[in-house]
């Protein structure tokens, strides 16, 4: 399934690779080789997607004041994610459980981290400087990040 039928492109252009989204430090990612802790990732790396192998075009990392949000462990599911998980507010998450039809009103959507809050779980953080990475696919993707199925985008093309 790719990621066009999960969420409209207004939903995920919020979150397309600006300074407010990007993976923590830390964060394993699947690849082919197995999980790689995402500062280890480079350019050309072949990452696990939802819709097959797809190869990692670029890796920006950003030293940036954001808003944050802490998963705990098997907040989302059974190891959905493998440990408590540290993101972006913004970071889209593909949620297929109840919180996709309370929400969207669908069986699987892609949600931002925040919209999932619930206090307890799922909380946030206070704003603080943290190292994010940026991956860039060539088309929009669902990587396996930390057990969580998360959504990026492409970079948008400037002018």
């Amino acid at each position: 399934m790719s990621l066009a039928t999960l969420a409209s492109t207004a939903d995920l252009s919020a979150a397309a690779h600006d300074v407010r989204s990007g993976l923590a430090a830390g964060t394993p990612v699947l690849t082919l080789a197995g999980p790689v802790v995402v500062e280890r990732l480079a350019a050309g790396d072949r990452i696990v997607t939802r819709d097959g192998v797809r190869r990692l075009a670029g890796v920006q990392r950003v030293d940036a004041a954001v808003r944050l949000v802490r998963v705990s462990e098997s907040a989302i599911g059974v190891d959905q994610p493998e440990a408590d998980m540290l993101m972006t507010a913004d970071m889209q998450i593909l949620i297929r459980d109840w919180r996709a039809k309370a929400l969207r009103g669908c069986d699987q959507a892609v949600i931002a981290a925040d919209r999932l809050i619930d206090g307890e779980y799922i909380r946030r953080e206070p704003e603080a400087r943290a190292v994010l990475f940026q991956l860039e696919f060539d088309a929009p993707v669902v990587i396996y990040a930390g057990g969580l199925e998360l959504a990026l985008t492409p970079a948008p093309a400037s002018a």
